[in-house]
């Protein structure tokens, strides 16, 4: 084997190595268990880890190599998913008592594709109480251990910040893959809603999920897309449209739309100071900047937002609530009830609502090709106890269009990261990876790895 580390690798690095078989699968996999049992103690991102069940994959995937003609882009690549994710004969939980001890019988469709990818399942990683607000586990931030790595999908950030995983699956519902991104250093692509399956998915709210992975380049974030996005009928809410590929290119000539008001004037200084300095880049890669405000219905729909998601919480839980209150943790309990008196009359106004906001962002790409946002108003905040705010994220979630969160800056006292999010309009995912790309190819924010590791 190759002397090699956690620390450097990515996803595109592997694939190479083991196809020049400089590293076999088991002694890839055989890094990462060394490098959970090394800094899980202190970062606290996993649920469970399957060491034997990861290595006993990857000596059947090494027995397998030679009959085939090329590796899979994602072969013997090892990875988490977050535990609302069903992964058959694991306990999926949900980070809440009412699914103790809850094993599925079936993959989610995203396992299932990244199984049959080659992929290797190292664990399980930690949420919110069912990805919802509040209750947020113990996880910390691998960049400062007093700080929290943001939510609902914490463990899975966590979990490839501190290299103990090449990739790790996550969700969204209102800022869950784009702010543990930007206070990990690291790169998320939320798609556009319905480009990946959410069967087998435990909903927060059904209509506003979204499922992505962590990773740390905009050139792993394509290979493992590539993978998991694309029709299932099982997913009614998933397009049937042919199976988008996504490519690295140096592709430039695009004009990104600088949101200025909401998104700059309750922005930490010092993220600021690196999104103006992102700005520059991009100009002096030859974008063409410009710069807009949000649309005029974006207040009204942040507020419908709220009305759905506890709605569609409360909807998806009434039974087990009704059973035993007292098993759902006290946020979690306070959201379903306030969800259980929204009148049917106010939710499909919400919805409406939601269309017309959705309406409104569309047009707003007929100004320009890109927005471009700070991800977060701050970086991680200090303490366990809160997740952050996803201000940020939430009105494209809702609205449903493709976002890409990647590193721009560290800040000076405490060496925080701190990202900016681009946004597309609906299917328009390759602009975000061109730009993106491009992005990385002329920075290293995305290079820098935590002291910890």
């Amino acid at each position: 084997m190759i002397k090699t580390s956690t620390s450097s690798l990515t996803i595109t690095d592997s694939h190479r190595l083991l196809r020049e078989k400089q590293i076999s699968p088991t002694e890839l996999v055989s890094l990462y268990i060394e490098q959970i049992e090394k800094v899980e103690p202190e970062v606290r991102a996993w649920v469970r880890v399957e060491k034997e069940q990861a290595m006993e994959r990857a000596k059947k995937l090494e027995d397998t190599m030679h009959q085939l003609d090329e590796l899979p882009p994602l072969f013997a690549i090892p990875y988490a998913a977050k535990d609302i994710i069903y992964t058959k004969g694991m306990p999926t939980e949900g980070g809440s008592k009412v699914n103790k001890g809850f094993v599925p019988d079936r993959d989610a469709k995203v396992i299932q594709t990244l199984c049959d990818s080659g992929a290797i399942l190292l664990g399980k990683t930690t949420t919110t109480e069912f990805a919802n607000w509040g209750g947020p586990p113990e996880t910390r931030n691998p960049w400062n251990l007093n700080h929290t790595p943001g939510g609902s999908s914490s463990g899975s950030a966590a979990a490839v910040a501190a290299r103990m995983a090449l990739m790790s699956l996550g969700t969204q519902t209102a800022g869950s893959l784009s702010r543990p991104a930007a206070y990990n250093g690291l790169t998320v692509l939320k798609a556009t809603y319905g480009r990946v399956s959410k069967t087998g998915v435990i909903p927060a709210s059904w209509s506003l999920d979204h499922v992505g992975a962590f990773t740390r380049t905009v050139e792993d974030t394509v290979l493992v897309y590539n993978e998991i996005s694309g029709p299932d009928p099982e997913d009614p809410c998933t397009w049937t449209l042919p199976k988008q590929v996504l490519h690295t290119q140096e592709k430039r000539d695009y004009t990104i739309g600088v949101v200025i008001n909401e998104y700059f004037q309750a922005t930490d200084s010092e993220i600021r100071r690196s999104v103006e300095d992102a700005i520059k880049q991009f100009e002096g890669m030859g974008f063409k900047i410009t710069y807009l405000d949000m649309p005029k219905s974006l207040e009204a729909a942040n507020a419908a937002q709220h009305i759905v998601m506890k709605s569609e919480t409360a909807h998806y839980h009434t039974d087990e609530f009704i059973k035993d209150a007292s098993r759902f943790g006290v946020y979690l309990q306070e959201f379903i009830r306030e969800g259980l008196q929204i009148k049917a009359n106010d939710y499909l106004k919400a919805q409406r609502i939601r269309t017309l906001f959705r309406q409104e962002m569309s047009e707003m790409f007929n100004e320009v090709d890109l927005l471009l946002t700070p991800a977060t108003p701050t970086p991680a905040p200090e303490g366990i106890l809160a997740t952050g705010s996803p201000a940020f994220n939430l009105p494209f979630t809702n609205a449903g269009v493709p976002t890409l969160t990647i590193p721009v800056g560290y800040t000076k006292t405490k060496n925080l990261p701190m990202g900016i999010q681009l946004i597309a309009a609906p299917m328009e995912e390759q602009k975000l990876i061109d730009a993106g790309y491009l992005f990385q190819k002329e920075t290293d924010w995305h290079l820098k790895t935590p002291e910890i590791v």
